[in-house]
């Protein structure tokens, strides 16, 4: 006796529930379920799963969580978690808010095209090197400035090199960048 495929079609008002055929793109569905409309949901032979509809998408969790206990756990043992909102915007609500790399070697990028903008009345920064490089210029404004440390700290008004001819003002540079020319 051969063994016959498991495949599952039943087209239904409204609905189609499918198992063991191809999808549009070749691959072997598992179940679906897709309304007349394009919406429902697939899982693939593969272990893919597709949720499709055609405006927001809510899920409501965590009614009767207790303290502490997490109402929703998005886990991928393998693989990268990619959200993308191409046009529009993400916005993360919550009582608090933490991003942690836990990699030994982990970073946090951080990348705009226009502004990064951090409104808070404590900012803290704590770490080993902090380099800021801009290419046109820096403020700082606060009513009083502490700075601290084995370093060398060098200021001016800028006046003695703005007053002075085009030759001055790049040996002036030179002098105060000496060390990165070396």
């Amino acid at each position: 006796m051969t063994d016959q495929p498991k495949e599952y079609y039943e087209k239904k008002p409204g609905f189609v529930i499918k198992s063991g055929v191809k999808d549009v793109a070749g691959k072997y569905i598992d179940y679906s379920v897709i309304t007349d409309m394009g919406q429902g949901f697939q899982y693939t032979e593969e272990g893919n799963k597709l949720d499709a509809c055609k405006k927001t998408s809510y899920e409501i969790c965590g009614e009767e969580t207790a303290e502490n206990e997490p109402a929703k756990v998005i886990k991928a043992k393998s693989g990268n978690i990619v959200i993308e909102a191409l046009g529009g915007d993400i916005i993360l609500k919550a009582r608090n808010i933490r991003i942690v790399a836990v990699d030994g070697s982990g970073e946090i990028t951080i990348n705009s095209n226009k502004q990064v903008s951090i409104q808070a009345p404590i900012q803290s920064f704590k770490g080993t090197n902090m380099n800021t490089v801009m290419s046109n210029g820096i403020s700082f404004g606060a009513l009083t400035i502490d700075s601290t440390g084995l370093m060398q700290n060098t200021s001016n008004t800028g006046t003695e090199e703005q007053q002075s001819g085009i030759l001055s003002q790049l040996l002036g540079v030179v002098k105060k960048f000496k060390s990165f020319f070396e």
